[in-house]
């Protein structure tokens, strides 16, 4: 493959691309299995999940590079599998019904009202895991450790990272606090005027997502690009998203039926990143310096 693909600005934003593609192709999986599997789809959301931590369990072995990709993978599969059907799956057992607001019809989900209820776990894994974690390299914990006067110092030298549980926990964790936020956005923007207070948070999170996306094209290597394209990736979908909710155009990734062509290259576009970043040439496979 061309150089030039691995090299900054491109190997950043292929790793946004694919960070932002998890987003609507996880609810684009979503409605396909709920679609083709019927009343069936909780155990097969089972096996999804454990296809996702088997495929973590099998990155921890592997270098940095393809450890990433397939922890990225596997923390999509659990996200999805283990997350997204343990929702819907109790919403239904307790018959939870939609959150109903007086804003364009909009309505949330029976699902993500138990979404809701997990605010608290969220935050309390994220303290232990993130905050608490002097030892983490993540740039978002250590913006808290530096101006909190947290933070011993820097990270242990040559401390051993598990990249694949690393970036597993990664889409799993920004995925779920993204959600969070925007669920709670809505829940208390959507009170009387309170959509003057949901619009100045979306224009800050907007100029957010353009800093971030700056930032992933001064990545240089294809690991770290990928990891921080994760991130950067499910933050920036929550700007693209948000309008959506309010009538500005359809959700099309929740009809994948519908808008198969649409759908069809989001999956095309995602894989072809992977495989792109997955076949990074190693430093000895590069051809000598003339």
């Amino acid at each position: 493959m061309s150089a030039s693909l691995y090299r900054k600005p491109v190997i950043g934003l292929l790793g946004l691309m694919v960070g932002f593609l998890t987003q609507p192709l996880g609810h684009t999986v979503y409605k396909l299995m709920e679609v083709g599997f019927g009343e069936a789809v909780y155990p097969v959301a089972l096996v999804v999940g454990v296809i996702g931590l088997l495929i973590v369990w099998k990155g921890l072995k592997q270098d940095e590079l393809k450890s990433s990709w397939m922890g990225m993978l596997g923390g999509w599969f659990i996200w999805i599998g283990w997350f997204e059907y343990a929702f819907k799956f109790f919403s239904v057992l307790y018959s939870v019904p939609p959150f109903q607001v007086e804003v364009d019809g909009y309505a949330a989900a029976p699902q993500a009202n138990m979404l809701q209820a997990t605010a608290s776990i969220m935050m309390g894994l994220l303290l232990l895991y993130g905050v608490f974690n002097l030892q983490t390299k993540c740039n978002f914990m250590r913006f808290f450790h530096r101006n909190l006067r947290f933070s011993p110092g820097m990270p242990t030298p040559n401390n051993q990272r598990s990249f694949a549980r690393i970036t597993a926990m990664e889409v799993i964790f920004v995925t779920w606090f993204c959600y969070l936020f925007w669920l709670y956005m809505i829940y208390f923007g959507t009170q009387g005027s309170g959509i003057q207070i949901i619009m100045a948070v979306y224009t800050l999170w907007t100029a957010w997502s353009i800093y971030l996306v700056y930032k992933t094209t001064q990545q240089v290597r294809a690991a770290s690009a990928l990891r921080y394209g994760v991130g950067a990736g499910i933050v920036v979908w929550g700007a693209a998203e948000m309008p959506a909710h309010f009538g500005a155009y359809r959700e099309v990734w929740l009809y994948p039926l519908e808008y198969p062509v649409f759908n069809t290259i989001s999956l095309l576009l995602f894989v072809a990143g992977i495989v792109v970043i997955a076949r990074r040439p190693l430093p000895s496979q590069s051809a000598p310096p003339q």
